[in-house]
This record gives C-alpha cells, sequence and structure tokens, in this order.
C-alpha cells in the first residue's frame, strides 16, 4: 500500500514539525526546521521567514525535500547552524533527492519531495509557499512510544529561533519574556523526564547559546 501523508500524521489545519531541505545558490546543501500545514493529499503549505536561506532558495528552485524524523540532534544543529564545527551542516548527512533538485537527509525516515506550484506573501515578514508531492519515501516501521522529552526539545528549539530574531527588536522584547519563559519549563521538563540524555544535552546547550545572544552588546 502506497503511504499516503495522512498515514504519517498530517492532518489538515495542524501544524507538522519537519526539517526543510533545499540546495544554496553555491550548491551546498541547506536544511532548516519548519512547520508544515496540509492542505490535501498531494499539497502542503509552508509560510516562511523572507530573511531565511529556505525562503531564497525556494524562490531559486522551486523544489525541496520535506524531511521527516525524530533525530534531535538534526533538529538542533539544523535550526543553529553554529552548533556545528566551523558552522556548516555536514556533507554526509545528504544525498541528491531522486525527482527533484534537492538534498535529502540520508537519515531520514521520510523524504517527501515537492516542487513549489505558487507563492505569495503573507504579511511583512513571511511568504506562503504551495507545495505540490512529487515523490516520497515511507518505509514501514515499527511505531514508536511517545517521548515528552523530544516534543518538549523540538518546541524549545523553534521558540528559541525567533528569540534570536526578535531579541535586538525593543517592540518585541514581551514576546521574547513570554518566548524565554516557556523555554524554561521544557528545560525543566526534559531535565524532568530525561536526565543525562540527548534530549538535556541539547538543552543545555541551547540554553548557554541563548546566554550567549543575550551578553551581546
Amino acid at each position: 500500500m502506497v503511504a499516503k501523508l495522512t498515514n504519517l500524521g498530517f492532518s489538515k489545519g495542524i501544524f507538522a514539525e519537519t526539517i526543510v531541505s533545499t540546495y544554496n545558490a553555491d550548491g551546498t546543501p541547506n536544511a532548516a526546521p519548519m512547520g508544515i500545514i496540509l492542505e490535501d493529499e498531494q499539497t502542503l503549505t509552508l509560510n516562511i521567514f523572507n530573511s531565511s536561506s529556505t525562503n531564497h532558495n525556494l524562490k531559486a528552485n522551486k523544489c525541496a525535500v520535506i524531511n521527516l524524523t525524530n533525530n534531535i540532534e538534526a533538529f538542533y544543529k539544523t535550526a543553529f547552524k553554529g552548533a556545528n564545527p566551523n558552522g556548516h551542516l555536514p556533507a554526509e548527512w545528504f544525498d541528491r533527492a531522486k525527482v527533484v533538485n534537492a538534498p535529502r537527509l540520508r537519515f531520514a525516515d521520510v523524504a517527501i519531495e515537492v516542487s513549489v506550484t505558487g507563492s505569495e506573501p503573507n504579511g511583512l515578514e513571511r511568504t506562503k509557499f504551495v507545495c505540490n508531492v512529487k515523490q516520497m519515501d515511507a518505509p514501514k516501521k515499527y511505531p514508536q512510544v511517545y517521548n515528552r522529552a523530544l516534543a518538549a526539545t523540538i518546541e524549545a528549539i523553534t521558540h528559541a529561533t525567533r528569540v534570536e530574531a526578535f531579541l535586538n527588536n525593543e517592540k518585541k522584547q514581551k514576546q521574547v519574556s513570554e518566548l524565554l519563559e516557556m523555554i524554561n519549563r521544557q528545560r525543566d521538563l526534559v531535565n524532568h523526564v530525561a536526565p543525562n540524555s540527548q534530549y538535556s544535552v541539547v538543552m543545555a546547550d541551547l540554553m548557554a547559546r541563548i546566554d550567549s545572544w543575550r551578553k551581546k552588546p
């Protein structure tokens, strides 16, 4: 049986947390965590900040790979490139996609290759991209138990990307404070349910990274 997007956990109107990979102008792979919305079994939409590399690459190449994975290191190191050696994602993480001009994560549980069929401004800061599914590899896997630490760490990483973007914007300091409170709660949850784990290691590094941003003049 061919897998459908709904078989993979996508639901209409609900954000699904994924890693979207594209090629930069110089041909190097780029990847970043992105929330994806299901429109129908062949259509997914993304709302992406105009300043992001993914936005530029989607406009230039008109395609991407949407990677589904529970690998928390991948979420963290694609969100914060500075967490990688020399600030670059490992080249060995990627293969070329089968039918679109984009890289795919080798270790992804599912790789959804898409082409951009339309885009439009969504407010002043973002662009909405409409993507059509061209190819999907979804091998059958055993079901996984629910991991609260995974969910909390992904949520903290997502919030932290906004903290970094908003930290020097005087008009968004209230939002920054709210985001920091949520990150602290998620850090406490991770340390409670998964102490001395890959999740607590990522959270500790994330908190140190946030502190370094706040100390910058």
